[in-house]
């Protein structure tokens, strides 16, 4: 079974406004069972996943992990 890693933007909104977004990692080689569990981690880490007034918008980012732990953009 093959791994793909994909980075998210979770970005919290709650009526227009927006909380400090902040990224989540998840390797499932699916992509819709990839946005599930990136969206369950996104309310495990983030303090407002436990209000169900705030929504959590995920965005996929074409970037990869340099041996650093750093992102950087990916042109494919």
């Amino acid at each position: 079974m093959t791994q793909k890693l994909r980075i998210w933007r979770v970005v919290p909104v709650r009526n227009g406004v927006q909380a400090p977004t902040f990224f989540v990692e998840t390797t499932e080689s699916v992509r819709e069972k990839a946005e599930k569990s990136a969206e369950k981690q996104a309310r495990l880490i983030s303090g407002l996943g436990r209000f169900k007034e705030w929504k959590f918008r995920l965005e996929k980012l074409n970037v990869r992990v340099d041996k650093f732990g750093r992102y950087i953009p990916h042109h494919q």
